[in-house]
């Protein structure tokens, strides 16, 4: 609807260039510099980390298909180490899971991930939703993500999100109506078996990234007033 009106249109993907006809300038999102800090995870072998979040609130549905998913991921022939955080709300009973599926000393469990960067540091693989300072802080970090979009964000723009990391070939994408245990376990498990890929899928991500997201569009802003 803006792009009748603007002259000039900050993008974070050349996806969606085609709705500013022209105005558009691909700038990134502006992301906090110790993202793009993070160092490249040195991985050892038989060993992967999983970071799961649903933003400060936590999601619903990825805690409830992880939960579901548990079993399955314990059968993995590597050593799995999960942190997971869940939001207040869902805290308790996610807990329980994980304690009742016996992944008490390979699952962290917390309601809120106060240093967020120190966790991007350790994960080999992160599962998430795909809002816009979501997107960008694994862009910055160059990490391998599953996303599940949260479905009702406006314009869908989530799903518009993850299918530009899926097609660059940093992530994969599972749609929430498609989302459940056997089908995230699975994913997970493709991916955690395969270094390689995690690794194709981090260069993928980096590629990505703008450092410079912000003086960009501070750019912008000062041509169209000089």
């Amino acid at each position: 609807m803006l792009a009748r009106f603007v002259e000039k249109a900050a993008v974070s993907f050349e996806a969606a260039l085609p709705f500013f006809r022209g105005k558009g300038v691909v700038t990134g999102n502006p992301v906090r510099r110790e993202f793009f800090e993070i160092p490249a995870k040195q991985r050892e072998p038989g060993k992967l980390s999983l970071l799961i979040f649903g933003g400060s609130q936590g999601a619903r549905a990825i805690n409830e298909a992880m939960m579901a998913a548990l079993s399955r991921l314990k059968e993995l022939p590597i050593e799995l180490r999960i942190k997971h955080q869940t939001g207040a709300a869902d805290f308790e009973k996610v807990k329980a899971a994980y304690d009742a599926a016996s992944w008490s000393e390979r699952g962290d469990v917390r309601s809120y991930i106060d240093n967020m960067m120190a966790d991007f540091a350790e994960a080999d693989l992160v599962l998430c939703r795909a809002g816009a300072t979501t997107t960008a802080e694994l862009i910055a970090a160059g990490k391998a993500s599953i996303m599940v979009p949260f479905p009702f964000a406006a314009d869908d723009h989530q799903r518009k999100n993850a299918e530009a990391l899926e097609a660059a070939g940093a992530a994969r994408m599972i749609l929430q109506q498609d989302l459940s245990g056997e089908r995230l376990a699975t994913e997970i498990a493709k991916l955690v078996q395969a270094p390689e890929e995690l690794n194709r899928m981090e260069e993928a991500s980096g590629k990505l990234a703008h450092g410079d997201a912000a003086a960009a569009a501070v750019d912008i802003i000062e041509e169209l007033i000089n």
